[in-house]
């Protein structure tokens, strides 16, 4: 019998320093539990690829896929924020209902990009064996 209850992704921030001699360095992390607003049937991967804008906004593709045939279900999300203080403590919160900014029937977008200088996000689909397709979209402004 399957599981009712969905499997959230887990994402993990940490400060990061640098030693004098140029070694990272990690803080302590922290965890929060995601799940996405769509896709929501079984086997969903509620975070397939995440990127933070400058301002310290969250935006997450998620995506889910029965096989390598289709169906193809994805969407991307603006999940919460990202801070960090004076004294480097990181800060995520974690939208309790996050936004869909787009919805994407069909394809399977895993890759989420917002580069700095820009509004658009850079969005990648890999479509299984119908191909991957690459668009731009206005997802990572303030």
């Amino acid at each position: 019998m399957p599981n009712a209850t969905p499997r959230h992704a887990t994402l993990y921030a940490a400060p990061l320093t640098f030693a004098h001699w140029g070694q990272p360095q990690f803080g302590a992390p922290t965890r929060r539990a995601y799940l996405a607003a769509y896709p929501t049937g079984e086997g969903t991967r509620h975070i397939s690829d995440i990127s933070v804008t400058g301002p310290g906004r969250i935006i997450v593709s998620s995506a889910s896929d029965a096989s390598d045939d289709t169906p193809f279900d994805s969407a991307v999300s603006d999940a919460g924020r990202v801070t960090v203080s004076a004294a480097g403590r990181v800060r995520v919160a974690l939208a309790p209902h996050p936004t869909v900014l787009g919805a994407f029937p069909g394809y399977k977008a895993e890759a989420v990009e917002c580069p700095p200088g820009t509004s658009d996000a850079l969005l990648g689909t890999d479509d299984e064996n119908l191909g991957g397709h690459v668009r731009a979209m206005p997802f990572c402004g303030a």
